[in-house]
């Protein structure tokens, strides 16, 4: 179509294939100082070199480089409409327009632009005959099998083609030019999830409005990739200009005349429109929620970024949009990373529990026998005792055999603490038992168990009891009442109660290995700096005689006019910044760090507590004790609600 309707107005026209190296042919051309073409028509789906690369954009910057004068015009093949964004896209490589699949009906419209580049009069009569040629050609086409290239090398090389326009459909990163645009530092490193737009490419050219139109007009053309130009007057910072505003009054009769030899005040009057000013701290995320959320003429429009003092600065909206889109890249990558992470811990805990469930069986029955057997040793040994005894009084023990015999084996104690042994087995023996029997509660977790009546003061002491080998120089204060059995599930309680005393005697144990905290502890509780400081000397630990200690309180409160069980676990710790105290039944949100944390054990808690059993969780931090008093450290309190009567 195009060879067919440049060669009616007598032009000499030339087609490349696509195989050719055009570059190479335009720079042999130039070193040679042959006559290059006034226009180059291309398709902006061709690769270059045979790479992703695109040829138009290739193209764009040589001959901005080499031949200025001879002008690119952009084809997409592809698309019937072509958006503004796609437009700006191509006039900011160097082309003077982008036009969209060229057919019979837009023939006309086509060729009246490359006619104003080439500038030559658009014969009607000519141009109207080969329209009415090709339309007559078009109803001849075979309406039959199509010949030549299979179905497959077609959509083959559709395929390759739709590749090369990945770049343009994700706003690739524009390439590096030599001009006054301000580039931060910070964009040399990598974007973190809470980066803001200050560490983005900013550009910071300005224009005062005193200045002509057409220094305008000259900064857009030295600065092909400048969205736009800080607006002053007299020195103080008035708004923005951007390139599209600009280009579209320039596009207006006679605007060129008008505008360029004026003061920029008279272009700029009519070219205001609604500008986004935003912070330099603002957030990458909420400046993007911010621009997207403009009106669709202003969507596209570039945003204004206020720096320290009276520094303005331009946002181009591509790359707003490409660090949006690099961030949210990276939040997927993370997510799916913590995933992973949890999905492993959650295999690795599962074999745990299998283990633990076997072992615990398998301990159990001689545990089992050694406790059953210990009754019945102590009554085997009261009736050898009853047979002694008869003895004795029978026969006496003055035979020098006899009395020698209970000197050496030193009778009277063996016979007072014989029972006394026996008794300490069944007591290890009973406390072994219970701790087999808990573990292999936790380790047959069901999700399909039925609720019933549970022993909350019971679960606690089981929690206490599985923990027993942590708590070491950590005092737990118990402060029981008789509580009413709940409705629930004893094994999530006593996970519940596991993770939140382990939690309370982490933070004891990590205190305890600090000093320098333990006595910033002692001055934010006394208010005691200046005394502290006052002698000269500062004091050391032991002078501060903090003890770690977790308080676990049992009691019914009323709340709500319903009777709740309340159960506290308390510590004297460092407490929970308050800062983080929204986020800390957050699934992945952890202090402790990646190697001792998964983030997901207290809302584990709150998920069990609330949903399975329609109850509560409340964190206090600091927190009252029991005398009323103001206490430095974290308390944990959970609520479930009694059982009906």
């Amino acid at each position: 179509m195009w060879h067919k309707a440049l060669s009616s107005h007598q032009l000499e026209v030339w087609a490349a294939p696509e195989s050719q190296d055009l570059l190479k042919l335009l720079a042999q051309k130039f070193q040679a100082q042959q006559p290059l073409p006034e226009l180059i028509i291309s398709d902006i789906g061709v690769r270059y070199g045979g790479g992703t690369s695109l040829l138009a954009t290739e193209l764009c910057k040589w001959c901005a480089e080499h031949v200025p004068h001879v002008r690119v015009l952009l084809v997409n093949p592809r698309q019937t409409q072509i958006k503004e964004v796609e437009k700006r896209w191509a006039t900011r490589r160097g082309a003077i327009d982008l036009l969209p699949k060229i057919s019979i009906d837009n023939l006309s419209y086509a060729f009246t632009i490359a006619a104003q580049v080439l500038g030559i009069e658009v014969k009607s009569e000519s141009l109207q005959t080969v329209i009415t040629n090709l339309k007559y050609q078009k109803t001849q086409l075979d309406r039959g099998a199509v010949h030549g290239k299979s179905i497959r090398q077609t959509a083959t090389e559709e395929l390759a083609r739709k590749m090369a326009m990945i770049p343009l459909m994700v706003m690739a990163s524009e390439p590096t030019t030599e001009s006054n645009q301000h580039t931060l530092p910070s964009q040399k490193r990598q974007l973190a999830l809470d980066a803001t737009i200050s560490e983005l490419k900013l550009y910071d050219l300005q224009i005062d409005l005193e200045q002509v139109g057409a220094i305008a007009r000259q900064l857009f053309q030295d600065n092909p990739l400048l969205p736009a130009l800080v607006v002053q007057d007299q020195g103080n910072y008035v708004g923005m200009l951007s390139r599209r505003r600009f280009l579209e009054c320039l596009s207006k009769p006679y605007a060129i005349e008008l505008f360029t030899k004026r003061p920029l005040r008279v272009l700029y009057e009519q070219a205001q429109s609604e500008i986004l000013q935003l912070h330099g701290n603002t957030s990458i995320v909420l400046a993007s929620q911010l621009a997207l959320s403009r009106l669709n003429d202003e969507i596209y429009e570039p945003i204004i970024v206020h720096l320290d003092g009276d520094i303005y600065s331009v946002l181009d909206i591509h790359d707003l949009l490409q660090a949006q889109s690099y961030i949210h890249e990276l939040a997927t990558k993370l997510l799916r990373e913590q995933t992973q992470t949890t999905m492993f811990q959650t295999e690795k805990m599962a074999s745990l529990g299998q283990i633990v469930a076997e072992v615990s069986h398998d301990i159990r029955n001689p545990v089992s026998a050694i406790y059953g057997n210990t009754e019945s040793l102590l009554t085997y040994i009261e009736g050898v005792m009853q047979i002694l005894r008869a003895y004795e009084k029978e026969y006496g023990t003055s035979a020098p055999a006899i009395s020698e015999t209970l000197e050496q084996v030193d009778w009277d104690f063996v016979r007072s603490d014989l029972p006394q042994v026996v008794r300490s087995i069944q007591s290890g023996s009973k406390y072994l038992r219970r701790l087999v029997d808990t573990l292999q509660s936790l380790s047959h977790m069901k999700d399909n168990a039925m609720p019933e009546p549970v022993d909350l003061i019971e679960c606690v002491d089981s929690s206490l009891m599985i923990l027993s080998s942590r708590i070491r120089n950590i005092q737990i204060v118990k402060n029981y009442i008789n509580l009413p059995k709940i409705n629930g599930y004893s094994d999530r309680l006593i996970q519940v109660f596991m993770n939140l005393i382990g939690n309370a005697l982490d933070a004891l144990i990590d205190l305890r290995s600090q000093p320098d905290l333990i006595r910033q502890r002692h001055q934010i509780l006394h208010k005691e700096v200046d005394e502290i400081h006052s002698s000269g000397n500062l004091q050391t630990v032991s002078e501060i005689t903090w003890q770690p200690l977790v308080m676990i309180s049992a009691t019914i409160a009323k709340i709500d006019d319903r009777n709740w069980v309340s159960i506290k676990i308390a510590d004297n710790g460092m407490g929970i910044p308050h800062e983080i105290q929204d986020r800390i039944f957050d699934s992945f949100f952890t202090t402790k760090g990646n190697t001792k944390g998964t983030g997901l054990g207290l809302a584990i808690c709150h998920q069990i507590i609330t949903q399975q059993h329609n109850g509560k969780i409340v964190l206090r931090s600091p927190y009252l004790n029991d005398r009323g008093d103001v206490t430095i450290g974290t308390e944990f309190e959970v609520l479930l609600p009694t059982m009906a009567l």
